[in-house]
């Protein structure tokens, strides 16, 4: 059975939270206060999510030790196979296991988080099946914040990680970068969505796959997995190139961008390379 959140009250939580968190001066208590007022209709389990991502993004991340890579790119550019490879391509080393061999300590995150209530969220409004469902429309003005939530959710067990011990590593599939392109597409400006997410942890490295938009919609139609509406040739085009010239919106960490159009074996090879030469 799924579980309803509605549109209307959402989107005033979500005003609510740019509005608190991007003045000069949050209470977190008293946003927490205002939250649970405007959501008292909600479902609990979805209520107190959104206020512990919520908390996430008021206080700033203290120094860590260990190193963050994040692998990005447009949808279906093999962002999932070069991270994770679960369905075990042959030939693909993935950056998980390299990583371990390597005797990093590695943490793993996916984003968005879909099995997760913030994820499932982000699922609905992308129309995808998901066990939440949004009733009513949710203005892409204040949407692209489920996605910041989503990722504010993994934030404080990122830092935990990495700030004890120099051989812990976090892997990410998309990070903060992936919101900020996709969401500059639909008029968002990257400085709307950094200054909410100002204390979200910055990654050090990102391996961006790039890919033309056309022959990421054929593998679309390959796939057996629903699209979503973001899955159009002119708007992945357009998001291709932002991640292209990322550093121009996104100035965190060093950025290599990796030829997608090859076999995902050569792919792999290109990122292992990288990372060798990095002397990870």
């Amino acid at each position: 059975m799924s579980i309803e959140v509605p549109a209307e009250g959402l989107q005033e939580i979500l005003k609510m939270i740019e509005g608190d968190i991007t003045s000069e001066r949050v209470s977190i208590i008293m946003l927490e206060r205002k939250i649970r007022i405007k959501g008292k209709s909600f479902p609990t389990e979805v209520l107190d999510d959104i206020i512990e991502a919520t908390r996430n993004l008021v206080f700033p991340p203290e120094p860590v030790l260990g190193k963050f890579l994040v692998v990005t790119g447009i949808d279906r550019s093999g962002k999932e196979t070069q991270c994770f490879n679960p369905k075990g391509i042959k030939g693909v080393v993935p950056i998980y296991d390299f990583l371990r061999d390597s005797s990093y300590k590695v943490l793993k995150v996916s984003l968005p988080s879909y099995d997760t209530t913030l994820g499932a969220l982000v699922a609905s409004y992308l129309k995808k099946p998901s066990n939440i469902v949004i009733k009513g429309e949710l203005s892409k003005d204040y949407a692209w914040i489920l996605w910041s939530l989503d990722r504010a959710k993994h934030n404080n067990s990122i830092l935990e990680w990495l700030k004890d011990d120099k051989k812990n590593m976090a892997l990410s599939r998309r990070w903060l970068e992936s919101n900020v392109v996709y969401q500059k597409i639909h008029g968002i400006d990257e400085k709307r969505v950094l200054n909410l997410e100002k204390n979200i942890i910055k990654q050090d490295y990102t391996f961006i796959i790039d890919l033309p938009a056309d022959i990421a919609l054929k593998r679309a139609e390959k796939s057996e997995e629903r699209k979503d509406f973001y899955e159009d040739v002119a708007f992945l085009e357009k998001v291709r190139q932002l991640f292209l010239h990322l550093q121009d919106h996104y100035p965190f960490g060093k950025v290599f961008i990796i030829d997608g159009t090859n076999p995902p074996d050569v792919v792999n090879k290109q990122i292992l390379d990288s990372l060798r030469e990095l002397g990870i």
